[in-house]
């Protein structure tokens, strides 16, 4: 039976290495949910950074509300069992960045180079606006069994969730 901690790394390297959307969880500034996918990327920091437009949901729930979740799942086609999909999370606090500022400008040279020449396009769009979204608290789950809170500063920092107490 392979390790679960070594398990779980291998997880979250896949997901680090293999990033490219994200599925958000947001709320407005009265509390309904919001559930949607934008494209992402890891920057050097640790934030997720997402590329959204100002017109969605999810941006006005994050300029209302900067609290969002980050979900990252493994392919339904990739598992064996449903129920043991892996998966990451992160509760994230949000912060819009300017888009007259030099951080803006390094984010659409980061997305073309990662998304392609239809970036430039999008990013021409007034509405269109990067958010970082900055991990507070994360939980991979890498199996049954295999579940551990991760460092949101250091992935690799890993802790096992205490066992539920027996029937």
């Amino acid at each position: 039976m392979p390790d679960p901690l070594q398990l779980a790394r291998d997880v979250v390297a896949d997901f680090r290495a293999n990033l490219s959307t994200v599925c958000l969880g947001t709320a407005s500034a009265n509390g309904t949910p919001e559930a949607s996918v934008a494209a992402a990327l890891l920057a050097a920091d640790g934030a997720f950074v997402i590329f959204v437009s100002g017109l969605a949901a999810h941006t006005r729930n994050l300029r209302e509300n900067p609290r969002a979740s980050v979900l990252l799942a493994e392919p339904e086609s990739a598992t064996t069992n449903a129920l043991a999909r892996r998966r990451l999370t992160f509760t994230c606090t949000a912060e819009i960045v300017a888009p007259d500022s030099v951080p803006h400008t390094d984010l659409v040279s980061a997305f073309r180079a990662k998304f392609g020449p239809a970036i430039a396009m999008i990013a021409s769009l007034p509405d269109f606006q990067f958010v970082r979204l900055h991990p507070q608290r994360g939980r991979v789950v890498a199996g049954f069994g295999a579940a551990f809170e991760v460092d949101a500063r250091d992935w690799n920092q890993l802790t096992p969730v205490g066992r539920l107490p027996a029937c």
